[in-house]
């Protein structure tokens, strides 16, 4: 009896632990089965994002191994899909990677050919013109090959093309329907265009920098008051631009960075002649600034300079009155004939002055600007030699530089009508009255260059003696626009009412015959071209 009870309770205390055993084996079997679910039950978000850890920690093992497979090319040409004008003086590549220099300098072509450095910084390369790309032109250039800095075989081809702008120039016309307005003649394409309305016989004008406008004076029916002309300012837009292209559609927060180009021959209104006859005016080379001359129509000795700043409303320049004037390249400043001098005179307004405008400086031996250059380092500035009574009679070409140095580059017993700076400042081409020998004043105009680095003089066209010509040195410096007066016609001499015929025509001189001329600035005499135009003040466009 004992020794079965004994066994009775062993056997229950095995079965305790064979019970116990399969709770704890039944624990870890559900454990390991929920992690095998978890497992199997894995997003295949989370499969594809594991697989392409993986793939792109071998795609960037194998580059730092093996380094980059894809070939060297051009990235960016910086002169792609634009309207090149003067201003443009270099373009630039940027490269994949870094190239070798001599490589790239020794394949790379332009056809036609354009003159000019190399220089480098990194993986970007700039190409800076020797002279100005001449305008009207489409440009083709080409890099075939070229060696990558680490050695590796092989080059991306790259070709592309860029075109200049069209030779574009404006004028007053003198015969037909032409007659007294402004005209736009696009010389590359051959089209010529009527801006202003025929009720309006236009005077004078200036081209806006961004060639988009001309500001011009004009006169009506209604502007001539007891025989006295006065004319009013207006402004008409030609229809082009500066050749920036537009943003692409799909940039559309980019539309108001520019402004459309608007079609030509919309004239609007700049300044009126109610209480004021406007005479002379310029524009600043910045397109936001304009001074006139400006004449009291009850009071004639009221007169002089008024100044109108974009966006705001005309003032007088306050300032001792004066003859000729001319704004200077920063369009902040006016050099304005004063007596026997030149007075440079501030022309933004400081409200901490008792005087709104403050004189700059005084030039006393200089009595007349004719041109300045467009960075500003120098003038062209006229001395009458009235101080000198061996020179009495006479007018001296200086240049004067903006620290002061100077150097006569004429002198003439006529009369020095215009000078203007080409595009690189070293040469001045100018227009001068020779005095003839023998009894009375006769004189013949002619048109000089001179270099103002060598001063040496070139002599590059003589002209029939007439009251009044208009010279007009194109953007590029290739070539000069000038009118003539057909005063040798009896007809046109006499102006008659019903005389219909050409009163002036245009003509176009060259002014180099080969590419090493332009480039060492050493402009040459040749045949002018007449051009089937009758004008008047010719102007190129910029």
């Amino acid at each position: 009896m004992n020794i079965r009870r004994k066994r009775d309770r062993s056997s229950g205390q095995n079965n305790r632990q064979r019970k116990g055993s399969q709770r704890k084996g039944t624990g870890k079997g559900t454990s390991k089965g929920t992690g095998k679910d978890t497992a199997i039950g894995m997003q295949p978000l989370d499969r594809a994002a594991s697989m392409m850890i993986v793939l792109m920690s071998v795609v960037i093992a194998a580059m730092l191994v093996l380094g980059s497979q894809a070939l060297p090319s051009v990235r960016t040409f910086s002169w792609q899909d634009k309207a090149v004008s003067a201003e443009d003086v270099a373009f630039m590549f940027t490269f994949t990677q870094p190239v070798e220099q001599k490589s790239v300098e020794q394949n790379l072509t332009i056809e036609p050919e354009l003159d000019g450095k190399f220089s480098w910084a990194g993986r970007r390369m700039a190409y800076t013109l020797n002279a100005s790309v001449p305008y009207g032109e489409t440009y083709k250039i080409e890099l075939p090959t070229a060696q990558a800095l680490s050695g590796q075989d092989g080059f991306e081809p790259f070709e592309s093309s860029f075109k200049t702008r069209d030779r574009v120039f404006a004028y007053i016309g003198a015969e037909g329907e032409e007659k007294g307005r402004l005209v736009l003649f696009n010389l590359t394409r051959k089209e010529r265009q009527l801006l202003t309305p025929e009720s309006q016989e236009v005077m004078d004008f200036k081209v806006y920098p961004q060639r988009d406008r001309i500001l011009y004076s004009a006169v009506g029916d209604d502007d001539i008051v007891d025989g006295a002309t006065l004319p009013q300012l207006y402004t008409v837009s030609t229809g082009l631009s500066d050749g920036t292209p537009s943003p692409p559609r799909w940039k559309f927060w980019s539309k108001d960075q520019r402004s459309e180009t608007a079609e030509s021959g919309i004239v609007q209104p700049v300044l009126d002649n109610q209480d004021f006859q406007n005479l002379k005016f310029d524009l600043a080379p910045n397109g936001e600034v304009i001074v006139v001359q400006r004449v009291n129509r009850e009071k004639p000795s009221d007169y002089g300079p008024w100044v109108i700043m974009a966006g705001e409303q005309p003032r007088r320049l306050e300032t001792d009155p004066g003859g000729d004037f001319t704004i200077a390249p920063d369009s902040a400043s006016l050099l304005l004939q004063q007596g026997q001098g030149t007075a440079v005179i501030n022309l933004t307004p400081d409200t901490d002055a008792d005087e709104p405008e403050a004189l700059l400086d005084f030039l006393p031996d200089y009595g007349l600007t004719l041109d300045i250059a467009s960075d500003g380092s120098a003038a062209a500035l006229v001395n009458f030699n009235e101080d000198d009574p061996e020179k009495r009679f006479t007018q001296s070409l200086f240049w004067v530089s903006n620290k002061g140095d100077e150097k006569q580059l004429l002198q003439t017993e006529g009369a020095i009508l215009s000078a203007q700076f080409n595009e690189n400042n070293e040469i001045l081409y100018c227009l001068v009255n020779k005095l003839l020998p023998g009894e009375g004043y006769q004189v013949i105009p002619y048109l000089t260059a001179v270099n103002v680095v060598t001063g040496e003089e070139q002599k590059l066209l003589e002209m029939p003696p007439q009251p009044e010509i208009t010279v007009s040195l194109s953007p590029d410096g290739l070539a000069i626009l000038f009118d003539e007066a057909l005063t040798s016609d009896p007809k046109a001499a006499a102006l008659d009412e019903n005389f219909v015929g050409a009163t002036h025509r245009l003509w176009l001189l060259p002014l180099f015959s080969t590419l090493d001329e332009r480039v060492n600035n050493e402009p040459v005499a040749l045949p002018p071209t007449e051009l089937e135009i009758s004008g008047r003040h010719p102007s190129w466009l910029p």
